[in-house]
């Protein structure tokens, strides 16, 4: 029962809203559903992570409200709870920020990872 409603509340439609009150078109439900893995969010959490953490990298706005929101809706589909969501994944992803070169091995993954979540349908353009 849980898997279907982390699968149906994935598979909602809905804009994410970005501080500052970007909202953007996440992708394609299916194409979440169809990418979600532990391997894929890491790269997401890392992703948000670095580029709001490493200088030269900076995600914009409608970038890290397509990023944070796909992230959620992975985490949804994977049925990753708000603690196991923090431990797991946003706790080392901020413990890499301590190690030398993190920065300079996660910046250059940002741009590419973005584009992949435009294919998928998203995109970083603010609706509204």
């Amino acid at each position: 029962m849980r898997r279907i409603l982390a699968l149906c509340l994935a598979a909602l439609p809905l804009p994410a809203l970005a501080d500052g009150g970007v909202t953007v078109k996440l992708p394609d439900a299916g194409q979440i559903a169809a990418a979600a893995s532990p391997d894929f969010l890491m790269a997401l959490v890392m992703a948000n992570v670095a580029g709001t953490n490493c200088p030269g990298y900076a995600l914009s706005d409608g970038e890290w409200a397509l990023v944070t929101g796909t992230a959620d809706r992975v985490a949804g589909a994977l049925q990753i709870g708000t603690s196991a969501y923090d431990e797991d994944y946003y706790g080392p992803a901020f413990a890499a920020l301590d190690q030398p070169g993190t920065c300079d091995r996660e910046g250059p993954k940002i741009a590419p990872l973005v584009e992949r979540l435009k294919g998928m349908g998203g995109s970083t353009e603010p609706i509204g």
